[in-house]
């Protein structure tokens, strides 16, 4: 009886130190990795300081200007930054930029590249001209000599309300629509280089927008859709009439790959 109980005793302190192992196993993982954790931040924090900030891109504003509005200093933590806020915080405190992309540059570098905007047109507030890139975005006031020197294309047919350099024009909430559909036709004379081509641009309808074409021709634009196709349509038909042909193109058809021309 006695060599029984010492046989039970053995085996239940033989599985004890087993349990504890287990246990002392399980806690200490988490410990380990929260441990891995801290000094990897504690790593970079320390290591990875912001030592130089390029930028690249810039012409209207300088270097100092952007990374000033940037709000990245050095010694910075390089992988603290946040990049997306700080590229749209950008552009939001510098109206000139259309874009900007903030790079991290291991161990120690920031890149801020960014692209400025350019006036492609100008739009009547009241008795001023007002510059807007091709986004619809306004520039600052400008005069119908700097405008016409500039060949901006003069859009009629939009009034802007209260205007704020660096805000996209806002008419009212009825002619919100003609916004975006100016847009992308701004678009298209920027990216084709039109500007020299394109003048008297007149949105007073969105369902049927024109514009004056090398002087000799008034387009009809027709309702919003597929408006670069509608160029490429355009600038086909214009290559098929001759040099002294003039009158009106007709782009209303234009999805079915049809410019109808009318001859004055």
């Amino acid at each position: 009886m006695a060599r029984k109980k010492q046989q039970e005793q053995q085996t239940f302190s033989g599985r004890t130190p087993g349990k504890s192992t287990k246990r002392r196993g399980t806690l200490f993982a988490p410990i380990a990795f929260l441990l891995v954790c801290l000094s990897l931040i504690m790593a970079m924090s320390i290591f990875f300081k912001v030592s130089e900030i390029r930028v690249e891109g810039n012409a209207v504003y300088t270097d100092e200007e952007i990374i000033t509005a940037s709000g990245i200093d050095t010694g910075d933590n390089l992988f603290f930054i946040n990049q997306v806020f700080m590229g749209s915080r950008l552009t939001e405190r510098l109206p000139y930029l259309q874009s900007a992309t903030i790079s991290r540059v291991l161990p120690n570098k920031v890149i801020i590249t960014v692209t400025e905007s350019s006036s492609t047109a100008c739009v009547y507030v009241e008795e001023t001209l007002w510059m807007i890139d091709h986004n619809c975005k306004l520039m600052g006031p400008t005069t119908a000599t700097e405008a016409a020197e500039n060949g901006f294309v003069l859009v009629k047919g939009l009034s802007p309300i209260d205007p704020v350099v660096g805000d996209v024009v806002s008419p009212g909430v009825e002619e919100a629509p003609k916004v975006s559909y100016l847009a992308e036709i701004l678009m298209e004379i920027d990216v084709r280089g039109l500007n020299s081509k394109v003048t008297d641009l007149d949105i007073s309808s969105v369902a049927n927008p024109t514009f004056m074409y090398d002087g000799r021709f008034l387009v009809k634009l027709g309702a919003k859709n597929e408006t670069a196709h509608k160029f490429g349509v355009l600038l086909s038909a214009v290559e098929q009439l001759s040099a002294g042909d003039t009158g009106t193109i007709d782009l209303s058809m234009a999805d079915q790959d049809k410019a109808h021309f009318m001859q004055s």
